[in-house]
């Protein structure tokens, strides 16, 4: 048998099927939190880029400016990288995780 014989009644999409039966299934509602989680991040990272990056001006002012950074709360936004650089420096569980930062760890091993 070739091919074509083998797909010749064949249909895409089903008959008799609706959208939601075909794209629903409560298997893959794990996969579709982590599309949309992913999504999220992506979404708030470059809100973050566009909003507060000092090399990207929306109005006619600044970007005729040659210095870049001259708006002080720009740079300090941009540098803060949203309340996060400081996160990996201390202590987090979450259950079951549990996060101890390096420091921490040298200091136990070394006996300090």
């Amino acid at each position: 048998m070739g091919w074509e014989d083998a797909v010749k009644n064949w249909s895409e999409i089903p008959k008799g099927k609706s959208v939601k039966q075909l794209w629903y299934n409560p298997a893959i509602i794990p996969l579709w939190g982590a599309v949309g989680a992913g999504g999220l991040v992506c979404f708030m990272f470059m809100g973050k880029y566009f909003m507060g990056h000092t090399d990207i001006h929306i109005s006619k002012k600044a970007r005729m400016d040659h210095e870049v950074s001259t708006v002080e709360s720009r740079v300090n936004w941009h540098n803060s990288h949203v309340g996060l650089r400081d996160l990996n420096k201390s202590k987090l569980g979450i259950f079951p995780f549990r996060w101890t930062p390096k420091e921490d760890i040298i200091k136990q091993r070394l006996g300090e």
